[in-house]
């Protein structure tokens, strides 16, 4: 995920985020990364244009946007 991040922090696209949050709730974030240490993910929250901090742990899935894909949005 550290290229993935790093991607997105230098060239400034955002990157699609599936997270649990600490009550077992799945969610779907488009975000660019600002920032990462081991433990969290600094990121700008594209929907929402808000500042948002994800837990590593909590980070299920990663990946690069796909041009034409629909995602749900409420997972």
């Amino acid at each position: 995920m550290k290229c993935l991040f790093n991607f997105s922090r230098e060239n400034k696209i955002p990157i699609d985020l599936i997270y649990m949050n600490d009550a077992g709730k799945l969610t779907y974030r488009a975000v660019v990364v600002r920032s990462y240490t081991s433990e969290v993910v600094l990121t700008l929250d594209v929907g929402k244009q808000q500042l948002r901090t994800f837990k590593c742990s909590n980070i299920l899935s990663a990946a690069k946007q796909r041009k034409g894909w629909k995602v749900a949005n409420n997972i």
